[in-house]
């Protein structure tokens, strides 16, 4: 056995320094490897990145129906500009205009469906908008134009006596208004636009002067020394969009606005927070703000020991870095006991949690 060990382990002087040099280099390979992993395992992995991308995806495909402006239009000849201020998604824009590219046209209104990107929805918000100029060639090689018009639009007028301030849709309509002209007047009136005399309809975007001519003699103008909804009182928080509505100078649209804004809130906590609505301006509000009122209706709190990033971010007055702040104090504390914890322990500002302190709780 002595002579077995000797025969096989008896290493010269160079052979034992080389094996110690080999030694040492497995160790230090070994330890780099251990510190290389346990600092990974420590970073954090940073979304920001990811998450801006899938924010950008979203826009991409998003509609903005409730900012849009209707109006006639010509899909073989809109600009990009005119389909996004119809509200289309940019998405849907660019099937349009490739589809344009490619040397396809739209000869009826319902042919923009073949647009594989355009949603069921859009189609059925822009199709009575759609008015496509038709060319024929006569044998005095000239042009003539025609253009074709959905059905309901060519309805006969009902001549009668209106406030352009105060008619419905369905009067407008009547009147012999285009989809497109009812519209805009309605968005007019929303925005407190107000009609001060009969010939002011002649003022109005897209209207037929000769149209408008005719209409003026049955224009009834309400007097407008007393608001027509001085008696009204509504509670913003449980107020439906008719209820709005009754309110001077707030229409369809600005009530749509109101109440999904209030849902994306929670509730409102001041009436105040009406000037936070998109469109709403202070000449609007302060014409407003007596006829209004908040009653005993607690507002919807979001959870914060228990609520996720897409959560948190909804709402209105969170953003990123606030719900990524709350996220990492909450993984740091384990439980949050009281919602002015985020304050005390600077995990947020105090202007921040002022604006947020009603709307989030910690059960």
């Amino acid at each position: 056995m002595k002579n077995f060990f000797k025969e096989y382990f008896n290493f010269s002087k160079r052979e034992q320094n080389g094996l110690i040099v080999l030694f040492v280099l497995l160790v230090a390979i070994i330890g780099t490897n251990i510190f290389v992993s346990v600092h990974k395992s420590n970073q954090k992995v940073d979304f920001s990145d990811f998450e801006t991308e899938i924010d950008s995806f979203l826009v991409y495909q998003q509609t903005h129906f409730d900012d849009s402006e209707l109006f006639a239009f010509d899909p073989n000849t809109a600009s990009r500009e005119d389909l996004l201020r119809l509200g289309l998604s940019p998405k849907s824009v660019n099937g349009i205009m490739n589809y344009r590219e490619k040397g396809y046209k739209f000869y009826k209104p319902e042919d923009i469906t073949r647009v594989r990107t355009l949603k069921p929805e859009e189609y059925e918000a822009i199709k009575d908008y759609i008015v496509i100029e038709k060319t024929s060639y006569n044998s005095n090689r000239q042009y003539n134009r025609d253009y074709s018009y959905p059905d309901e639009v060519r309805n006969e007028p009902q001549l009668f006596d209106f406030d352009p301030n105060t008619a419905t849709k369905d009067e407008l309509e009547r009147l012999g208004f285009k989809p497109w002209q009812t519209e805009n007047i309605l968005k007019y009136r929303s925005k407190g636009g107000k009609f001060k005399q009969p010939s002011d309809i002649t003022k109005m975007h897209d209207i037929d002067k000769d149209f408008a001519e005719k209409l003026i003699p049955y224009i009834k103008i309400e007097s407008q020394s007393q608001p027509a909804s001085y008696d009204i009182l509504v509670n913003i928080n449980t107020a439906t969009e008719t209820d709005f509505q009754k309110l001077k100078g707030i229409g369809e649209a600005y009530s749509k606005r109101i109440v999904a804004y209030r849902e994306k809130l929670g509730g409102f906590v001041s009436v105040q927070q009406l000037r936070e609505v998109y469109g709403m301006t202070d000449e609007l509000y302060n014409s407003i703000s007596a006829n209004l009122e908040i009653k005993g209706e607690p507002v919807r709190t979001i959870n914060i020991n228990t609520a996720d990033f897409k959560t948190l971010v909804s709402h209105p007055y969170i953003d990123k870095q606030i719900a990524n702040a709350i996220l990492n104090y909450r993984d740091f504390a384990k439980t949050i006991k009281s919602t002015d914890e985020l304050v005390k322990q600077k995990a947020i500002s105090q202007s921040d949690y002022d604006k947020i302190s009603r709307y989030i709780s910690v059960e």
